[in-house]
């Protein structure tokens, strides 16, 4: 069956850099974890004149249907420097384990 996993899996998907963002949802208090590509779903950007990394996602918890869109902006060392959340909060942003 090894055969197959690799057959569906990406290469270097398994040690993918990634974050884990932690939600919660300001209707039903629901916290949603959520993992975060850094590769592909970080985008570059300059804000108040130095190079950072810019964060867009919706989440949508299993509580209710209250859609939740996170904006943060990471220094590059991913280490949060502004954020705006609507619909939730955002309870914490951390590296996630590899296997």
């Amino acid at each position: 069956m090894k055969w197959l996993r690799r057959m569906f899996t990406r290469a270097g998907e398994e040690t993918a850099p990634a974050l884990l963002m932690d939600v919660r949802c300001s209707k039903c208090g629901e916290v949603i974890q959520v993992r975060v590509d850094t590769r592909y779903e970080l985008r570059q950007d300059v804000h108040g004149g130095r190079e950072v990394r810019a964060l867009d996602k919706d989440v949508l918890g299993t509580g209710c249907f209250a859609l939740i869109h996170v904006h943060a902006v990471l220094a590059p060392d991913l280490t949060i420097i502004g954020q705006e959340v609507s619909g939730g909060e955002l309870v914490g942003l951390r590296p996630a384990e590899h296997p």
